[in-house]
């Protein structure tokens, strides 16, 4: 996608109109900016997302958590909020296409508000006295891209049969292709 289409989309996301309203999701609202052409998973179903959360709208002001530091889509099963993917998120995911990239704007998103992350030798972590990036009860803007939402190309790379969770946790593939070095 040239630098001008992703210019023009991003420009149409931010429209107070555009999207869907989530039916009986409290007020989530469902971008869609690239329909996937994979798999649609269902509630149950392990699936792979990168995302990035912003505190201001789209592209704007600081950002409350992204997937891209850790060198891997994150993973979660879908149905199953998780800390990183609240109740909101994780419905305004469903309906989507392997390959696809949404918005989703989620009022409420997280009850606790989101504290600066940083990323260190040791992993992902949040300091208790860090400021909030995403204030609790605040709108979260977030963009979503499925890079396995059934086809299993991510868990054949990041978790392959018989090795532990522990080590499975350690793989990094950004993409989930064979052509990348897995490390």
């Amino acid at each position: 996608m040239s630098d001008a289409e992703l210019a023009r989309l991003d420009e149409l996301s931010k429209a107070p109109n555009i999207g869907a309203m989530l039916a009986g999701s409290s007020g989530v609202r469902v971008i869609d900016l690239v329909l996937g052409d994979g798999p649609e998973p269902g509630a149950g179903q392990r699936v792979y997302a990168h995302y990035k959360i912003w505190a201001d709208g789209f592209r704007s002001g600081p950002v409350a958590d992204y997937s891209f530091q850790e060198n891997r889509p994150y993973s979660w099963v879908l149905g199953t909020p998780t800390d990183r993917i609240p109740n909101g998120i994780d419905a305004g995911i469903m309906g989507m296409r392997e390959g696809g990239w949404r918005r989703l704007v989620v009022p409420n998103a997280f009850d606790a508000g989101i504290r600066r992350i940083n990323y260190g030798p040791t992993g992902r972590y949040v300091g208790a006295k860090a400021p909030y990036v995403l204030r609790p009860g605040a709108t979260a803007f977030v963009d979503v891209i499925l890079v396995d939402g059934g086809s299993g190309r991510c868990d054949s790379i990041l978790r392959p049969a018989g090795m532990s969770e522990k080590d499975a946790n350690k793989r990094r593939s950004l993409l989930c292709e064979y052509a990348e070095q897995v490390y």
